[in-house]
């Protein structure tokens, strides 16, 4: 069996094995300022037809899901995930260091599916003290690692995203919410 838990637990793929003994005795200063990360900046401008775009590097998956939950969410927002979610977990309270709440899900395989979703934010709405409680805000999805969703399960992109579209409040005019 394959089992692949997550970027650190697994050796590097023999292409990228070959350019890091290709350079490896190259000098560079590192974090972000040598020609290989210019090189992938170039790319990823001309990929994202953005060549004004600033890009910059991250050294790894907490920091990365810490600075974008952080900058997508406001102050009074938390992060849906399953209660077996990585945030939830594995990224020693990283992402709630920032002020924004891991909000979990209980989940059959670890996939949020539209109806989990559903549940929280009726429950969220239904509250009659929502307004000092925490917001679901985004929810964080499983990264391409994660294990598979069984079979039978419905596609999370699409249900999930009707989910947050139809039960989500929307504000009013008079900013009273309602469903």
């Amino acid at each position: 069996m394959i089992r692949f838990e997550n970027d650190y637990a697994e050796g590097a793929h023999p292409a990228i094995l070959a350019a890091l003994i290709e350079t490896n005795d190259e000098q560079t200063p590192g974090y972000g300022l040598d020609p290989h990360c210019d090189a992938a900046r170039t790319r990823i401008r001309r990929a994202c037809a953005r060549p004004d775009a600033d890009v910059q590097f991250l050294v790894g998956g907490t920091q990365t899901n810490t600075t974008m939950i952080a900058s997508i969410l406001r102050p009074h927002q938390g992060a849906v995930s399953a209660t077996t979610g990585h945030i939830a977990n594995h990224e020693t309270g990283a992402v709630e260091a920032t002020g924004h709440k891991v909000l979990t899900v209980p989940t059959a395989d670890g996939t949020i599916t539209a109806a989990n979703l559903r549940a929280l934010l009726k429950e969220h709405c239904d509250d009659p003290s929502r307004e000092h409680a925490v917001q679901p805000g985004i929810q964080k999805t499983p990264s391409p690692n994660s294990p598979p969703p069984a079979a039978n399960t419905t596609s999370p992109s699409s249900s999930t995203a009707r989910a947050w579209a139809t039960a989500w409040p929307r504000k009013t005019a008079t900013s009273r919410w309602r469903t």
